[in-house]
């Protein structure tokens, strides 16, 4: 039986790039044990030696108590794919919607969704929304977002005072690496097994005008605004399992079991048809966008 990847990779240590890890690999070290038991070849000075040992040590301890954090903080981001297979299940997918105009305290967030567990959470109520990502942030194994990196976290921390430190992988950057480019709908788009969603047609700018007609009091508008919020969310677990073997296939000598998305949740909201044909989307009389999603 092979080792989990995590226990594969040693380009946490000292001095071990993705070439030496491969070298490491040929020479038949292939986990952290072998590291060990080959320490003083790998690793000529004691000091340095003693130092690596301490940190696989570590590492083991970690990986027991399922703390993705400790190797979210050390590996570096084009091999944090490695921290999906036996922690996928504790995924959190997370997007945010807000009222544009910049970031905290200019702007606030509107509609919070996360995927979680197989089952969709939404808030709008700020207490909520804070209760909610709190007991995310405890429980889940890593964050999976679109741009979050950049957005929806450090947003959210600015808003609530979180420290929301989680492991977290950003769907966009790796997906853009493994040659997908393009917002959310667009990279979706390329995946034709990935189902079209009823809000295609809406977008970010949207979102914002969204809220706010909800707020003049605007029937469907918050149903609409939620529902496109969610269909932005569930889909990134296809995405993930998307780019997790599409990584599989560029590394075929790891042997790594194909990931499987579940089909996505059965939504309680929709898209008011008529209101995005009259108020928003692609028919509305479009304006600017005023505010900048990467203002951080």
């Amino acid at each position: 039986m092979k080792p989990s990847i995590l226990r594969r990779t040693f380009l946490h240590l000292p001095g071990i790039g993705p070439a030496k890890e491969q070298r490491l690999w040929d020479r038949g070290l292939t986990d952290w044990n072998d590291i060990r038991a080959g320490a003083s070849s790998v690793y000529k000075d004691p000091t340095k030696r003693d130092d690596i040992l301490r940190l696989l040590d570590e590492s083991e301890h970690a990986l027991d108590g399922r703390d993705l954090r400790f190797f979210y903080t050390r590996v570096p981001k084009l091999a944090l794919w490695r921290m999906i297979p036996g922690h996928h299940a504790d995924a959190a997918y997370l997007d945010i919607e807000s009222t544009g105009m910049g970031v905290p305290p200019m702007a606030s967030s509107t509609v919070i969704a996360v995927y979680f567990r197989g089952q969709l959470y939404q808030e709008t109520d700020h207490r909520a929304k804070k209760q909610l990502m709190e007991w995310i942030d405890r429980d889940c194994s890593f964050y999976v977002t679109y741009f979050g990196e950049s957005f929806d976290l450090p947003f959210l921390r600015r808003e609530f005072g979180l420290t929301l430190d989680a492991a977290h992988i950003d769907l966009c950057h790796w997906l853009r690496r493994l040659g997908y480019k393009g917002g959310l709908k667009s990279v979706q788009k390329q995946f034709a097994d990935i189902p079209a969603r009823d809000s295609m047609d809406i977008d970010g700018f949207d979102a914002v005008r969204l809220w706010h007609l909800h707020e003049r009091g605007v029937d469907g508008a918050l149903e609409t605004l939620m529902t496109y919020n969610a269909e932005d969310t569930v889909v990134l677990e296809a995405l993930l399992a998307h780019a997790f073997n599409l990584e599989a296939a560029r590394h075929p000598a790891l042997d790594l079991p194909k990931l499987e998305a579940p089909p996505p949740p059965q939504l309680t909201t929709r898209v008011y048809r008529e209101l995005v044909q009259k108020s928003v989307g692609a028919g509305a009389e479009r304006a600017r966008c005023p505010w900048n999603r990467t203002a951080f």
